[in-house]
């Protein structure tokens, strides 16, 4: 029998929101501070691919402890839906401190570099260095509030998609 949506209950999802949300941190912060280094990047990649499983395991744990590992498919989707809600605020959240008082414009520098170090590949053609010059008009006027908003944007779109999926592995029914 489905256990009734409480309080606890979106506690629970808003402390497994929280710790998912620190995966997505670190993830972020892997991706930003070490956008040269393919560890960094092979470490952030790998908790990209892992984040729904993770999220999955939040959910399930939540089901065993809390609901007498009964939990229906809405109580599962609305768990994940809030998690995945408050994980996209934290992780937010710490993108903006880290671009604002950490970062200093290091990682936008970092594109820039990358962005001309292509342009003077021998083959470019005029219309890639054309793109190119309007990825980095665009990076330039890019403010770290525009970039936290489309990456908190992102995030609130794998918030509408991936919860009723997971949703699905997450439930059980005991009869």
């Amino acid at each position: 029998m489905d256990t009734p949506i409480n309080k606890e209950f979106y506690q629970g999802a808003m402390r497994c929101g929280t710790a998912l949300g620190a995966v997505w941190s670190i993830m972020y912060l892997l991706l930003f501070a070490g956008a040269t280094s393919m560890l960094s990047i092979s470490l952030c990649l790998t908790l990209y691919i892992a984040s729904p499983f993770i999220a999955a395991r939040y959910a399930a744990g939540y089901r065993r402890k809390e609901c007498d590992n009964a939990m229906g498919y809405m109580q599962a989707w609305i768990f994940l839906l809030y998690m995945y809600i408050c994980a996209t605020l934290l992780s937010a959240l710490v993108i903006y401190i880290y671009f604002s008082y950490i970062d200093g414009g290091a990682f936008f520098m970092t594109l820039q570099k990358m962005l001309d170090e292509s342009m003077k590949i021998a083959g470019t053609d005029e219309l890639m260095i054309k793109q190119i010059e309007q990825t980095k008009n665009i990076i330039e006027n890019t403010t770290t509030s525009d970039f936290v908003w489309q990456l908190m944007n992102n995030n609130l779109l794998s918030t509408t998609i991936l919860p009723a999926i997971i949703a699905f592995f997450v439930k059980r029914n005991n009869k």
